[in-house]
């Protein structure tokens, strides 16, 4: 892979800005982390260890985004050693489920799409009558996967692990780093990290970068911001990314 055409912008959180930053510079490419969102975690509640020891009581187990899996199964292994053999795991995206892996901690994910709703078209979500599952995400997010479930009859807990922050950039930080370093394609993780980015990036600007996003839900926000050269990657992953950016130098 030849990455050498890519002036590349990275805005998602440390430490996976850092990695694919590195990733693109490896492949001959050109990149910049520029984080648009930070991420804190939650001190831990009794609310939190009242939820976590009753993990054996779950069915299902769905996990929203990376940073979900590492604080989430930090906090679990704190009580569960071992983990409960009949509890399943999902993970939105394969950039989520690699990140269980790590914790060897096997998770379904849909090969079809990054979101929620791509998630509930397993096969494994058709028959949720009775079924108890925990979401483990961030503070305020995934809100239409705890109510399609919860309409389709389970039972739903959410487990709060970390909350997002917008990070704080001098006003024209972006435009000084686009204009500076040339950068023709901007990489944006999340829905929350594109808002953020908003913040930052005039619309004059918008329509003159090449936006990679992970999702066809992220897609329509970014044209709903003003972004025009827009590419849904599929997936947050590292590898989608790159395979996007290979396809650009192609055109």
């Amino acid at each position: 892979m030849n990455l050498s055409p890519i002036r590349a912008l990275v805005t998602r959180p440390e430490p996976q800005a850092q990695t694919l930053t590195e990733a693109i510079r490896a492949a001959n490419g050109q990149a910049w982390p520029m984080p648009m969102l930070g991420i804190d975690a939650l001190a831990e509640t009794q609310t939190m260890r009242d939820c976590l020891l009753m993990l054996d009581q779950f069915d299902s187990v769905i996990v929203t985004s990376r940073p979900a899996a590492r604080q989430g199964v930090e906090l679990i292994e704190r009580y569960w050693p071992q983990l409960p053999l009949h509890c399943r795991w999902f993970a939105i995206g394969s950039s989520t489920a690699a990140e269980l892996e790590q914790f060897a901690i096997k998770a379904e994910y849909s090969d079809t799409g990054a979101d929620s709703e791509a998630l509930l078209t397993l096969e494994s979500f058709n028959h949720m009558q009775d079924k108890r599952v925990l979401i483990i995400k961030g503070v305020g997010g995934r809100q239409v996967l705890e109510e399609q479930l919860s309409n389709a009859g389970a039972s739903v807990h959410t487990l709060d692990v970390y909350q997002r922050s917008c990070p704080a950039y001098e006003r024209n930080a972006v435009v000084k780093k686009l204009e500076s370093h040339s950068i023709n394609v901007i990489l944006c993780g999340s829905g929350e990290t594109l808002t953020n980015l908003g913040y930052y990036l005039p619309m004059s600007y918008r329509a003159d970068y090449r936006l990679l996003v992970p999702s066809e839900r992220v897609a329509r926000q970014a044209h709903s911001l003003g972004f025009q050269q827009v590419t849904n990657t599929g997936g947050a992953s590292n590898e989608m990314m790159l395979q996007a950016l290979a396809q650009i130098c192609l055109l």
